[in-house]
């Protein structure tokens, strides 16, 4: 097999680091569209045993006892047809739900704060390659998204 020098072929340069830079940050805006893009069409879409039971302003579930207790009925019912339960497993489901809803609490108070720790991080870096213009209609943009509230709980 020839080497390059023996071909005759010009050794390749690795690309410059401004390139690099440049698909970095393509590569993470990428991103970024197609996180918010999931969001708008996964996430905020009220579909299945979950419909209307959203977290926004005044929407948490520990507020309002009687749409936790909508919600869990709607997933016993939807596990009791998918699963064909019988009226005694119906019975031990509806009492297991309960149980865990303060772990549920906990486990979503603790991902809400990581996520807005990692939200606000990649902002303040998607901030730093933005210009005085750009910056301020991010920070429209964010806000835009945030005034929506967060996406509906599992």
């Amino acid at each position: 097999m020839a080497t390059q020098a023996e071909s005759g072929a010009a050794p390749k340069r690795p690309p410059s680091r401004g390139v690099v830079a440049l698909i970095l940050a393509a590569l993470f805006l990428t991103g970024l569209l197609a996180g918010v893009a999931l969001d708008r069409m996964v996430l905020h879409h009220r579909h299945g045993p979950f419909a209307g039971m959203g977290r926004g302003p005044g929407g948490g579930l520990r507020e309002h006892p009687e749409r936790r207790a909508e919600l869990q009925k709607r997933l016993a019912d939807r596990i009791t047809e998918d699963l064909d339960l019988t009226p005694d497993q119906r019975l031990q489901l509806e009492a297991v739900l309960p149980r865990h809803a303060a772990a549920f609490d906990s486990l979503r108070t603790d991902m809400d704060a990581r996520l807005r720790t990692l939200l606000d991080s990649s902002s303040a870096d998607v901030e730093r390659i933005l210009t005085p213009e750009q910056r301020t209609r991010w920070v429209a943009l964010r806000q835009r998204f945030e005034d929506r509230g967060p996406p509906p709980p599992p």
